[in-house]
């Protein structure tokens, strides 16, 4: 039987249950980039979004993602997804979701914009996959550890 995604909102009640089972190159990205716990930033990530949720699969969270504005004015919008340990094992029903969740946030933002961990490379392939343009490494975060910048635009 094919398995299916759920998108359900998130909640900021639920950052502590979600920052115990996420992705540990998720949580080395947060706490480098940002110098901030997992817990206090899904807590951040869940309040500033225009949108926050989680994909479901077989009951088991399998990733928290949304988007936030960075910049009204330009109409550009930072993305930002949070794997759990559940994702390698739902990878399909999890992909599926995908594009059509960016292209909902590209009904919000002309341009979205962030980083990413330059270790994180299952990451940096999924971005890749959704069609995001990448620049180049450079230092992000207290520590400035190599991030890429990445980023797509609607098409007009």
């Amino acid at each position: 039987m094919k398995q299916k995604a759920k998108i359900l909102p998130v909640s900021v009640d639920e950052a502590a249950e979600i920052a115990a089972i996420v992705r540990q190159a998720d949580v080395d990205e947060i706490t480098e980039a940002l110098g901030i716990e997992m817990e206090h930033g899904l807590r951040l990530c869940f309040g500033g979004s225009c949108k926050a949720s989680k994909i479901v699969v077989d009951g088991k969270v399998v990733a928290v993602f949304g988007d936030s504005v960075h910049d009204v004015q330009a109409s550009i919008g930072v993305p930002w997804l949070i794997s759990t340990i559940h994702v390698e094992k739902r990878a399909k029903p999890f992909l599926r979701v995908c594009r059509e969740e960016v292209r909902e946030m590209l009904t919000r933002h002309d341009t979205l914009i962030n980083y990413v961990d330059e270790r994180n490379t299952q990451a940096i392939r999924w971005l890749k996959w959704l069609g995001f343009i990448f620049g180049e490494a450079v230092p992000y975060g207290p520590k400035g550890l190599p991030f890429f910048q990445f980023q797509l635009s609607r098409e007009v």
